[in-house]
C-alpha cells in the first residue's frame, strides 16, 4: 500500500491536521445563541484551532445544526463545563494563560497583533454571553482583559465576529501558532479523523487505518480543488435564483 498514493481526502486532512495548533484554546463562556456557537465553532476550525471549551449556560442549551456549522465541529476537540469555577480551574492547571473580552475600561485596546506581544507559549481567548460578556469570576481570573476598537454607535460585534477578529489578531501576532501540536496529540486526533473519513464503505476503514500510521504526504494547499468546489447555496435559495434567470 505504500507504493501508491494516499487518497486525496486524505492528503487533504493531512495538510489541514499539520496546520492545527494546541497552544490557542477557545473558550465560549455561557454563550446563549446556539447560532451564534455554531458559527464561533466554524470560525475556530477555520483558522485551525483545534480546541473549543465552552461553560454551559445555565438552562443547559447547547444544539449543533450541521447548516450552520458546515460540519466543522466534527473536526475539533470540544470540552464542556457545568460551572466557571470548573473552567477557570482546569485553564490554570493546563498552565494557560488567559485573556478575556471585556468592554470595560480595564481593558487593553486590541488594535493589531503586535499589542499582544510578548504572546505566551499557552493561551485561552474567553468570549462571553451575548447579554452581559465575560463573567466577573473568570475576569478576575484573566491575566488580561482586551477589547476590539468600534467606530460607531453599537456597542459590541455579534459573538462570532469578536470571535474572528480576536483571533486573526492572534495569529497575526505570532504566526508559529500555526502548526503548534504534539506529535503525539497530532497522531491521535490522524486516527479519529481517518476513522471518520473511512465511514461505512466495504475495505476502507483497513486502508484508511494503514495511512493513520503510516501519514500520507500532505497536500500543498489544503483548500478543495476547483473542480470540487462549487457555492454552498440553500436549496430553496437556487431554485429561486434559478428561476429568476428562466426566460
Amino acid at each position: 500500500m505504500n507504493e501508491r498514493e494516499a487518497p486525496r481526502r486524505l492528503r487533504r486532512a493531512e495538510a489541514v491536521l499539520r496546520r492545527r495548533t494546541s497552544r490557542l484554546t477557545l473558550v465560549l463562556e455561557r454563550p446563549w445563541d446556539d447560532h451564534n456557537v455554531q458559527a464561533a465553532l466554524r470560525t475556530a476550525e477555520s483558522f485551525g484551532v483545534q480546541h473549543i471549551w465552552m461553560v454551559k449556560h445555565p438552562d443547559g442549551r447547547h444544539r449543533i445544526s450541521k447548516s450552520v456549522t458546515k460540519g466543522s465541529h466534527y473536526w475539533l476537540s470540544q470540552k464542556i463545563f457545568e460551572t466557571i469555577p470548573d473552567c477557570i480551574s482546569a485553564l490554570q492547571k493546563g498552565g494557560y494563560t488567559i485573556w478575556a473580552t471585556d468592554l470595560s475600561s480595564y481593558a487593553t485596546e486590541l488594535c493589531s497583533g503586535a499589542d499582544l506581544h510578548p504572546f505566551p507559549e499557552k493561551v485561552a481567548i474567553v468570549v462571553g454571553r451575548e447579554a452581559d460578556g465575560v463573567s466577573p469570576e473568570m475576569l478576575a481570573a484573566a491575566d488580561r482583559r482586551l477589547y476590539l476598537p468600534m467606530q460607531g454607535f453599537t456597542e459590541s460585534f455579534n459573538l462570532s465576529v469578536a470571535t474572528a477578529l480576536i483571533l486573526q489578531r492572534c495569529f497575526d501576532a505570532d504566526p508559529t501558532l500555526v502548526g503548534a501540536m504534539s506529535q503525539h496529540e497530532r497522531a491521535e486526533i490522524r486516527r479519529d479523523w481517518f476513522r471518520r473519513l473511512a465511514g461505512a464503505v466495504d475495505g476502507r476503514a483497513e486502508e484508511y487505518a494503514h495511512w493513520a500510521e503510516s501519514p500520507p504526504n500532505p497536500l500543498k494547499d489544503p483548500r478543495p480543488s476547483d473542480e470540487a468546489r462549487r457555492p454552498r447555496i440553500p436549496k430553496k435559495v437556487r431554485k429561486r435564483i434559478t428561476k429568476d434567470k428562466s426566460p
